[in-house]
């Protein structure tokens, strides 16, 4: 049962790094994938999207849209099938988009379980 971490530096503009982190490499449908957005990234590029793609077996994506104020993820397989858990955040409209945000993905069991923000909850969007 070896953990799998892996840390990217500067993956694409607008991000600081980004992390995945799987506690057991049996079970790779659970852990986190944390991303860090430079200070004022989310008012230059949007949406700012960071993904980390282990083809064909991995895949996690998050979009966030500060015009819309959301986040969304999507995980699944890198495999052309369509994604095995799909969710939608609201961002709270006074974030403070000068500084550095971190947003931490967390999921078990291929569904995603949470969305933090600064170490905070997000809930998820609820559409009528």
């Amino acid at each position: 049962m070896a953990e799998v971490k892996s840390r990217d530096e500067k993956p694409l503009p607008g991000i600081d790094y980004s992390e995945i982190h799987i506690p057991d490499e049996n079970d790779i449908g659970t852990g986190a994938f944390l991303t860090v957005f430079d200070p004022k990234a989310l008012v230059k590029v949007n949406p700012l999207m960071s993904t980390i793609v282990n083809k064909p077996v991995f895949q996690l994506i998050l979009s966030v849209n500060a015009a819309e104020y959301e986040a969304t993820v999507l995980l699944g397989k890198a495999d052309d099938s369509p994604a095995d858990s799909r969710k939608v955040y609201k961002i709270p409209k006074d974030t403070d988009t000068d500084k550095a945000l971190t947003f931490n993905v967390v999921f078990s069991d291929w569904n995603i379980t949470a969305l933090e923000m600064d170490g905070t909850g997000l809930k998820e969007a609820i559409w009528s």
